[in-house]
């Protein structure tokens, strides 16, 4: 159970803030997803939220600070204390558009890496920063670059995990066609280069894709890419180099329903995602997304993800781990700036030869009062 409490301060114009208040409350059936005498846990916590907010002409800004602190001393509690810092900053002309957004987390692992860290939750700190720049060329091509680098570093001390400290940076430039009011086409491609901080682990990645986006109705979209994708892995021993690759295609396919009611979201996808193992990791998923506004009082969700991450083996072979997620809520607004939220989640994962299958359930309740955002004249 939470209750978040907030209360709007206005700063003069254009700067604004919406600071958010809180107690909080978590139960997990079983928390480190460990396949015996696994322990369910139900913790409190405060939370603390103090954005600020800058809007003038063509420049934006956002600075995001939260804080979590629960007295809880192991990183292995489902409501272990987490710093985190996030910006957002937009500039924005007649042709052109800069987005750039940096990420500072101090949380964790224990939700993100579950068997692989051995039962343990230990400390993460996340630093990631990306810049996206995107010009209109004519009326009817875009052009866009993304460049992203970022930085996990994992505090092991007396446990021994899998999670390694890592770097991740790449770069990913598109051209997007606008064929017609309901057809837009892309190409676009990616670098990237990831290695373990200790020096002994690495890959390096390449694809291309083509891409589309069609709209078939005024509610249906359609949007889907594919291409061909290449990756190479080091691991570097004292007298010999340890070198692998995998070859193969990526893809992904959406499909969302809009309505004023009811909004349906459904995606599969292929990719190579870092994940805190000695190489990136190819990630097959599958997700469906529900949000149904009944009144102007009640509103629903809906959400079921399954994934399968198989990570390649310093000797060779690869690992494999599956998930599924399936999370519910209900939000009831009784008052403008009140609401009342169950939540219901399920989480299950199996990894390990023989395969081992871990399960943890979770369940919160909510009460939150959100005051609006305003800006000083």
């Amino acid at each position: 159970m939470s209750l978040l409490c907030a209360n709007g301060k206005v700063f003069a114009d254009p700067w604004s803030t919406q600071p958010l208040l809180g107690l909080a409350s978590v139960y997990a059936s079983n928390p480190e997803l460990v396949p015996s005498e696994g322990r369910s846990e139900t913790r409190a916590a405060l939370l603390v939220d103090l954005p600020v907010f800058y809007d003038h002409d063509a420049l934006s800004l956002a600075v995001l600070p939260s804080v979590r602190y629960s007295g809880t001393q192991s990183f292995s509690s489902v409501t272990s204390d987490y710093y985190h810092l996030d910006v957002n900053a937009q500039y924005s002309t007649d042709l052109s558009k800069l987005v750039v957004d940096g990420t500072f987390h101090r949380d964790s692992s224990l939700l993100f890496a579950g068997g692989l860290s051995d039962g343990f939750g230990v400390r993460r700190d996340t630093t990631i920063i990306d810049a996206n720049w995107t010009r209109n060329l004519t009326e009817l091509v875009l052009f866009q670059i993304d460049g992203n680098t970022s930085r996990t570093l994992y505090s092991q001390s007396d446990i021994a995990t899998s999670l390694v400290d890592n770097r991740y940076t790449s770069v990913s430039p598109s051209i997007n066609y606008i064929a017609s009011e309901r057809d837009t086409l892309r190409v676009s491609g990616n670098a990237g280069h990831y290695y373990s901080l200790d020096g002994l682990s690495s890959s390096d990645s390449a694809n291309a894709q083509l891409g589309f986006d069609h709209r078939l109705t005024e509610s249906w979209t359609l949007t889907g890419s594919a291409g061909y994708s290449r990756s190479t892995n080091q691991y570097h021993y004292p007298f010999a180099t340890f070198k692998s690759s995998e070859n193969g295609t990526i893809y992904g396919l959406n499909a969302t329903r809009q309505t004023e009611q009811l909004t349906l979201t459904a995606g599969v996808s292929r990719s190579l995602v870092p994940t805190g193992l000695a190489f990136l990791s190819r990630q097959d998923s599958v997700s469906f997304q529900a949000n149904y506004v009944y009144s102007e009082r009640w509103t629903f969700n809906a959400g079921v993800t399954w994934q399968n991450l198989e990570e390649p083996l310093i000797t060779g072979g690869s690992l494999q781990r599956r998930f599924y997620d399936v999370d519910l809520s209900a939000s009831w607004h009784w008052r403008a700036q009140w609401a009342l939220t169950v939540h219901a989640s399920r989480i299950n994962q199996q990894y390990g030869q023989p395969s081992i299958s871990v399960s943890s359930d979770g369940l919160s309740l909510e009460i939150t009062r959100q005051s609006y955002r305003t800006n000083s004249q």
